[in-house]
């Protein structure tokens, strides 16, 4: 983009990518400021659910954002003015992703590969909140994933591997690089989510069935009747409704063994 493209796309916006820059060490991409510009563009209150932050308000949330570890490296954008944000990675091995700040509940997995995603999909449907969208993650199906997408993803899978290889990270950090792992992980790779069904962190544990339930993945119907016997209460109750979503022979079956050991209250 030359100069004058960039000064025409910049004054649409309500913030300063020149202040994000210098005072923040934040270089927005290109692609990611025509998007927001042509969002911007159609924007009303009425209609759309999301508007673009000022500098100030970004400064003023990346000053309260770096004192919690696991945000550090995410730039809130956009926002519902319900205390809820659109933030975009923009350091380590999510950089360019979407994630959504919710208040009430922390899970900073990616739901869009790019900014790009998000405003077409936010332009389509205006008055669409973050769970009403169609998003690139979790992937649910082989059928909704290609091939390159599935490559670059299973290489950020890799990276958030090695990365938490690393010695003294934040509990939570490490927890919220685990969900994203987990959410971007291609659906020919739906085992390396079993693994995950054991953890001793309930969250993650929880955050692993969720994820198998949804891409309907029946080969890990013995995991998850494991985890519905003796995992933590979080992890039962999504493991039991997995098993009952698969209606395969096996699960009926399992579900039976469950219901002969479990309290009624787990099935009601």
């Amino acid at each position: 983009m030359g100069i004058f493209e960039r000064f025409k796309c910049n004054s649409r916006l309500p913030f300063d990518p020149g202040f994000l820059k210098q005072e923040h060490a934040i270089d927005i991409d290109d692609k990611v400021l025509i998007s927001l510009s042509q969002y911007q563009e159609r924007w009303n209150t009425d209609e759309y659910v999301y508007r673009i932050l000022t500098t100030e308000e970004i400064r003023e949330m990346l000053d309260f954002l770096q004192n919690l570890a696991c945000h550090r490296g995410i730039c809130p954008l956009l926002t519902d003015d319900q205390s809820n944000y659109i933030g975009l990675y923009t350091d380590g091995p999510l950089r360019d992703k979407i994630c959504y700040l919710n208040h009430e509940e922390t899970d900073l997995s990616p739901g869009f590969r790019h900014m790009e995603r998000f405003i077409a999909k936010s332009l389509q449907t205006p008055g669409a909140e973050w769970d009403q969208l169609e998003r690139d993650y979790p992937v649910v199906s082989d059928r909704d994933e290609q091939h390159a997408h599935s490559v670059l993803d299973l290489k950020v899978v890799e990276e958030i591997d090695q990365l938490l290889l690393q010695e003294e990270l934040d509990e939570d950090y490490i927890q919220q690089l685990i969900f994203s792992k987990l959410t971007i992980m291609p659906y020919a790779e739906s085992e390396q989510i079993c693994r995950y069904v054991t953890s001793d962190d309930m969250f993650i544990q929880e955050k692993a069935v969720i994820l198998l339930r949804k891409r309907n993945y029946t080969a890990a119907a013995r995991s998850l009747f494991e985890v519905a016997k003796n995992g933590m209460h979080n992890g039962r109750m999504a493991a039991i409704s997995a098993l009952k979503q698969f209606r395969t022979e096996e699960s009926k079956r399992l579900l039976k063994e469950l219901e002969a050991v479990l309290p009624k209250p787990y099935f009601t």
